[in-house]
């Protein structure tokens, strides 16, 4: 799983599995969504407000899951 998925699914199921200097993926990611830098304070309202987005994003994930023999 790549950082930037990694913040999907932070994103999405509110579970962190980013730390540290890693949590720029979910920065940046987020910030694709309202088209500016993203404050900490402002994750919990954007991941709110652009939900179906991240969904999609993360049913995506789910469905191009590879084996793990396949790597």
């Amino acid at each position: 799983m790549t950082k930037r998925e990694c913040a999907v699914v932070t994103a999405y199921t509110e579970i962190s599995m980013l730390k540290g200097n890693d949590l720029k993926y979910l920065y940046d990611y987020l910030s694709g969504f309202i088209g500016r830098k993203k404050y900490t304070h402002e994750i919990p309202s954007v991941c709110m407000q652009f939900r179906e987005q991240i969904r999609e994003d993360f049913i995506a994930l789910c469905r191009n899951a590879k084996e793990a023999d396949d790597e």
